[in-house]
């Protein structure tokens, strides 16, 4: 990886980057990993069934616990959760400063690591991983702890990290079990000219962000145990990816026009799989990835940033100070930039620290863990202060 050096148009200090994933770190530890979220006013004992009773009104009960705070999920006996979502982005953030020279991440692996695993959904030919509390949107409604291939692409490559870190044969044989139930259990299906792995058991929504994800995966896992079904698997998901992007260099959430919208975090998540896919998984066409990154990229840096540096949630909307599109902007511009420039990173970086100091409702799986995993991957690119 390209090194920046340390110019006087540095906005942070790899020092304050570390200090600052200490006190997440410590955040996390002292809430014993549980929190409130965003999207979780369907754990109250009054609203838990209506993903199955009514899709719509379990919707608009999420919409209304995405405006709302602590004392509405009091009110409605909603408890604090641990995530695996969460959980991952803690265990890569401690593994990355720990790979990068500072010891004192190691005191949260172990822990994080068995945790993580621990809270693995056994499924007939695997392990997989959810969201722990109910979820409804226009694709699906599920109840909690549902796995999907989101949190369980996460859940493995956190894994992987740490087995690759510290050497625990037992992330490894999670991770693969968690891809195993990817390919086998969620499985595939054909829309349009391509194959599409599944979001969720059942469902055929062709998602975009996923797929270059799970390429992502699949790649570096198939590396690992010479497994060519799981590097063909990688290669099908990452030219999904590249025939759905549009010309202007864009990706719409799916393909099958119930997500049309072009958004912040979603096209981070793309093409951070991408470039990760692209690292590992050299072949003859590795010039269409690296074209389909540079179009990509182009497009975030021009209609998902606004003239000052700051992200949208939306192409060409306006500025989002949302935990998971600030987390994840700092992580997509250091990706992409191969940490040559940091500089806009930082500029994010800072404006994302502010808010999260400021914010009177603290999710670890919506902000604190993504921002945690964002502050180290930027600190691993500045030299030590």
């Amino acid at each position: 990886m390209a090194e920046k050096p340390h110019t006087l148009d540095s906005v942070v200090s790899r020092d304050r980057l570390v200090a600052a994933l200490r006190r997440n770190l410590a955040l996390g530890a002292g809430s014993e990993w549980r929190s409130y979220d965003p999207w979780d006013l369907l754990l109250s004992p009054s609203a838990h069934r209506l993903p199955q009773l009514s899709p719509l009104a379990a919707r608009v009960v999420i919409q209304l616990g995405r405006r709302s705070g602590l004392g509405l999920r009091r009110l409605l006996r909603v408890s604090p959760h641990e995530e695996p979502k969460a959980l991952a982005d803690f265990l890569q953030a401690a593994v990355i400063l720990g790979s990068a020279g500072e010891s004192w991440p190691d005191e949260y692996i172990s822990a994080l690591s068995a945790r993580l695993r621990h809270r693995a959904v056994v499924t007939p030919l695997g392990k997989a991983w959810g969201n722990s509390f109910p979820y409804a949107s226009r694709f699906i409604a599920v109840p909690a702890n549902e796995p999907n291939i989101y949190t369980t692409t996460a859940a493995c490559q956190a894994l992987l990290d740490d087995y690759e870190y510290a050497g625990p044969e037992e992330s490894l044989a999670a991770a693969a079990l968690g891809t195993r139930y990817i390919l086998r259990e969620l499985g595939s299906f054909r829309f349009g000219e391509n194959s599409w792995l599944r979001y969720f058991a059942g469902t055929d929504a062709p998602i975009v962000n996923v797929q270059a994800s799970t390429s992502s995966l699949f790649a570096r896992i198939g590396g690992i145990q010479s497994d060519d079904e799981l590097l063909e698997a990688a290669d099908r998901a990452a030219q999904t990816v590249i025939t759905s992007q549009h010309d202007d260099g864009s990706w719409t959430y799916s393909v099958d026009g119930r997500g049309d919208f072009i958004d912040g975090f979603h096209t981070g998540f793309t093409l951070q799989g991408l470039v990760e896919y692209a690292a590992l998984r050299a072949r003859g066409d590795s010039v269409a990835v690296e074209t389909s990154v540079a179009a990509g990229y182009a497009y975030f840096k021009e209609h998902l940033l606004t003239e000052e540096g700051h992200p949208r949630g939306f192409a060409d909307g306006a500025e989002s100070r949302d935990g998971q599109t600030l987390a994840q902007a700092i992580q997509t511009l250091v990706v992409c930039s191969d940490g040559a420039d940091t500089t806009p990173a930082e500029r994010i970086w800072r404006l994302a620290d502010d808010e999260l100091r400021r914010a009177r409702f603290v999710s670890l799986r919506w902000s604190v863990a993504p921002f945690a995993l964002a502050t180290a991957l930027l600190a691993r690119t500045l030299p030590d202060s």
